[in-house]
């Protein structure tokens, strides 16, 4: 009865007297397990919930902080999102191809962009088109990323610290990087943390939640292809995995089964109206998948890649691998101190593997890699395996923190605190050295670095144009990819200025150039300095890179005065063809050939179609194949360039007629292509004169040609 009347602060030690797990009172036990005291629970509860929201404010504050300002640039990648949702307003819902709220909008030559187009629309009907809009609109994606981890690790892994999932997803150099743009891997990669919640959380028993994670799936999957096998893969292993827990669920699992399916419908309608596109999609991802290989080679790229994308030397340490775009300068995708972390967590959940929610955790982190693996390892492709990894890491840490004495807890308390502000610091370090420095990490600000300037430049001719209106203005667009499109997202009306190289004027003469003031990159004023074709040139203004170099120069300029004699020379001097005697599949062949500035003319004959020859200035670019005994040739193929091409074929007998005579008409294609031409019966030939043409672009202009094969 004394024992029966103890209150239960009156026991010094309750670690003591605690019960095993899953312990149930009854009425008249004995009493052996503390609850927590009314007093401490709520206090506990109190600065949990406040830390978890700190963090969420110390992610968003990072993130929109000097948000247009970092990364430097801003171009097509992004831009397009916005130029795409603003197009589908004006057309009333329907994309380019005419469909009512397509599933894909055409990006360039390709249809693969979805869920990122549709998040774009409401923010540009309210605010327009800016920079910071476009970027924060996904950045409020990320945010929600970061708060599903927390509440992964709170709700389905028991942790008290869900901060923990925020700040170390948030201190992730690749992330941070990425959660600042608007490129749709960030948006898909969010969008597959909330499936992974929804689906934890269906798996811990709350079963309705499923519906929401074929919701956050199916957003996931329209979002960005590679995503789309890495949710194929975690969906197939949590299939089986956990098929006994499906059963007992039959119903609920039947009706989101229903749902997958009527997600699906977008695809489907996809499929029938576009049936070329998948194929094409691969075409230019120049996928090892559609090249002419086997099967064994291509599941051995296959492996090759995906272990890539696990290689800790790829997370963890700087790497010439990617872009230097897609790096913070120095860093490794993820900090290299929190690599102990993701492998203790790594052993955790493998320890722990029989509990479903460790099982599925690693069963995302090995499905990740499957995306990227289907073309090449790009940290864009496989920016989703940073969340099983920022979880696995935070795992760990709140494993290591929770090793801390109970009865020690003020140091517990203080080591919490202090593991929370290091994270929220180097947040803060991490956005600071962003904005003060990181414009000078590369300094290569061109086409194949940064693609820097577009806010800058318009803003630049802007300026002009105010001040000298209805000047002509050729603005170059060899600064950045898909330069119209980025042009076109500062531009409501129409551009109030033209586009185009200032190559374009040096092999015509051309009336509109005294009036025209010439917007240059570096290469391009070298050349024009260099060429005698011009003279009076003037630089009105200079934009310079964030390093202080030039970066874009206005001219004016005129054609010098034997421009035209100038144009006759260089004509005349591309007719001469260069002469070489060389094995052609099994014979010996003289091959007279243009002027080449790439590559040799026995590339054309090795058998190698990564091989190939380009013409200095001759288009077409000439080549021609003579035999002292005739040679019977059946067909002929040819490897040529994605430019809309012309190739044009002259056949010569012994006695010199003519036999063949025969002009081809090809259409663009994004990447290179083999091209067949039969010759019914064959034909018996002492000299085939071969021209291949870009029909659309004047000479002087580059041709491209990788092989021509006889048989």
């Amino acid at each position: 009865m004394l024992l029966a009347r103890i209150r239960p602060n009156s026991v010094k030690n309750p670690a003591r007297h605690s019960a095993p797990e899953g312990f149930q009172h009854q009425p008249g036990q004995l009493v052996q397990k503390q609850k927590p005291s009314l007093r401490v629970l709520p206090h506990r509860v109190r600065v949990d919930t406040l830390l978890f929201a700190l963090a969420l404010a110390v992610y968003l504050a990072t993130r929109l902080a000097g948000l247009s300002s970092y990364p430097i640039y801003f171009f097509t990648d992004e831009a397009v999102q916005t130029v795409l949702a603003d197009e589908f307003i004006d057309r009333g819902a329907r994309g380019s191809d005419g469909l009512l709220f397509p599933t894909y909008f055409l990006n360039s030559y390709q249809y693969n962009l979805g869920t990122s187009v549709y998040l774009q629309v409401l923010p540009t009907l309210l605010f327009g088109k800016s920079v910071f809009v476009t970027r924060a609109a996904s950045l409020l994606v990320t945010a929600l990323a970061a708060g599903w981890l927390g509440l992964i690790l709170k709700k389905v892994f028991g942790s008290t610290r869900p901060w923990l999932g925020v700040l170390v997803l948030s201190i992730t150099p690749a992330w941070f990087l990425h959660s600042r743009t608007a490129f749709e891997t960030a948006l898909a990669a969010s969008l597959f943390t909330g499936f992974l919640y929804f689906y934890l959380l269906y798996r811990k028993g709350e079963v309705k939640k499923i519906y929401l994670a074929v919701l956050l799936g199916a957003l996931t999957f329209y979002a960005y292809s590679p995503i789309r096998m890495v949710l194929a893969v975690c969906v197939l292993l949590f299939l089986v995995s956990d098929i006994r827990y499906h059963w007992q669920q039959r119903k609920t699992v039947a009706a989101a089964f229903g749902m997958t399916l009527v997600s699906g419908l977008p695809l489907l309608r996809f499929q029938l109206v576009h049936p070329e596109e998948t194929l094409r999609h691969l075409q230019v991802l120049n996928s090892y998948w559609i090249q002419n290989i086997s099967w064994g080679q291509k599941l051995a790229l296959f492996g090759k890649e995906y272990l890539s994308g696990l290689n800790p030397l790829y997370w963890f340490f700087s790497n010439d691998h990617d872009l230097a775009r897609h790096q913070m300068d120095g860093y490794g995708h993820i900090f290299w101190f929190m690599l102990p972390f993701v492998l203790l967590g790594i052993v955790l959940a493998i320890s722990r593997i029989r509990q479903p929610a460790y099982r599925i955790l690693l069963f995302a982190f090995l499905a990740a890699p499957s995306g990227a693996a289907l073309v090449k390892l790009g940290i864009t492709r496989i920016l989703v395996m940073v969340i099983p990894m920022s979880l696995l890491g935070a795992l760990a840490i709140n494993w290591l923190l929770d090793k801390v004495p109970d009865f020690r807890r003020r140091i517990a308390q203080a080591a919490s605190l202090g593991v929370f502000g290091l994270l929220a610091g180097i947040n803060i370090f991490l956005c600071v050295q962003a904005l003060t420095v990181g414009a000078l990490w590369s300094q290569d600000y061109g086409l194949g670095g940064m693609q820097y300037g577009a806010r800058q430049l318009t803003a630049a001719i802007n300026k002009y144009l105010d001040e000298n209106p209805g000047t002509p203005i050729l603005v170059s667009p060899s600064w950045a990819n898909g330069t119209d499109t980025t042009i076109r997202f500062f531009y409501q009306d129409g551009l109030p200025f033209g586009m185009g190289s200032v190559e374009g004027y040096f092999n015509e003469r051309r009336d509109d150039i005294e009036n025209t003031v010439f917007v240059m990159i570096p290469d391009e004023y070298r050349l024009v300095v260099k060429s005698d074709k011009f003279t009076d040139i003037q630089v009105i203004q200079v934009l310079p890179y964030p390093n202080g170099e030039p970066g874009f120069y206005f001219v004016r300029m005129r054609y010098a005065d034997n421009f035209d004699d100038i144009l006759a020379e260089e004509k005349a001097a591309r007719q001469v063809l260069q002469e070489e005697v060389l094995e052609v599949q099994g014979m010996e062949t003289r091959v007279s050939y243009s002027y080449l500035d790439m590559g040799s003319i026995s590339n054309l004959f090795d058998g190698d179609d990564l091989s190939l020859v380009r013409s200095l200035e001759a288009n077409p670019l000439q080549v021609n194949l003579e035999w002292d005994t005739p040679r019977q040739i059946e067909r002929i193929l040819m490897r040529i360039g994605g430019a809309t091409t012309t190739l044009s074929l002259e056949g010569f007998n012994a006695s010199g007629d003519s036999i063949l005579d025969q002009t081809y008409e090809i259409a663009q294609d994004p990447n290179p292509r083999t091209i067949t031409v039969e010759l019914p019966g064959g034909l018996s030939l002492n000299r085939l004169e071969i021209d291949v043409k870009n029909t659309y672009d004047s000479e002087p202009s580059h041709v491209h040609l990788w092989e021509i094969t006889l048989q």
